[in-house]
């Protein structure tokens, strides 16, 4: 039986987790893919592979649970620093801060915007479901802006493909930049004119 490193056995699986997922965090930062294999993983958790199948099924469990653990929170608190936005302002605002993501959170920027599609349905919906709160709000500040006749009406599954396809691109510049945080200023400028002018009246 393996030996306990916490108070009791729950506390135990719980630190365990956590240090699996910190260490698949530590391997995507580093490779700059998810081209990580579960050994890989547990060798950087200190664990032993078998025990790794203990808590994930495989590698696409794996990164779902990552990013179900940290995006909520992190979105929590990029809908919170609007500060009351409305309208086309707030879903330029939240365009450009979720480009943004890339540039201070490598890692999920890299799994939501690259690496999602090579991943199986199942994880892509997860993870879809962890950024639902995002998208929602992005769904109400286009309406609010229609309603204050700021932007013109789309269908809505062109208008949110539109966003999202455009918001993807600028998000991908970022990833393939030699240094995102330098070049986000002049994307952020770009994508806010380019969705300003399709979305525009």
């Amino acid at each position: 039986m393996p030996r306990i490193r916490a108070e009791n056995i729950e506390a135990h699986k719980l630190k365990t987790r956590r240090e699996i997922l910190e260490a698949t965090h530590d391997l995507l930062e580093e490779i700059g893919s998810a081209d990580i294999s579960l050994g890989e993983v547990a060798h950087e958790a200190g664990i032993g592979r078998t025990t790794l199948y203990e808590y994930f099924r495989d590698k696409d469990d794996l990164i779902a649970s990552l990013v179900e653990e940290e995006l909520p929170g992190v979105i929590d608190e990029l809908i919170a620093a609007l500060d009351g936005a409305e309208g086309t302002e707030r879903l330029i605002e939240l365009a450009k801060s979720t480009v943004h993501f890339v540039v201070s959170d490598p890692v999920m920027g890299l799994i939501l915007h690259r690496e999602l599609p090579r991943l199986s349905s199942e994880a892509q919906e997860r993870i879809r479901a962890a950024h639902s709160e995002l998208a929602m709000d992005m769904v109400g500040a286009y309406r609010v802006s229609i309603e204050r006749g700021e932007l013109r009406a789309m269908a809505p599954d062109i208008a949110g493909r539109f966003i999202q396809d455009t918001i993807m691109s600028a998000a991908r510049i970022l990833i393939a930049a030699e240094s995102p945080e330098d070049r986000y200023p002049e994307v952020a400028t770009e994508l806010e004119r380019f969705l300003l002018g399709g979305l525009g009246r």
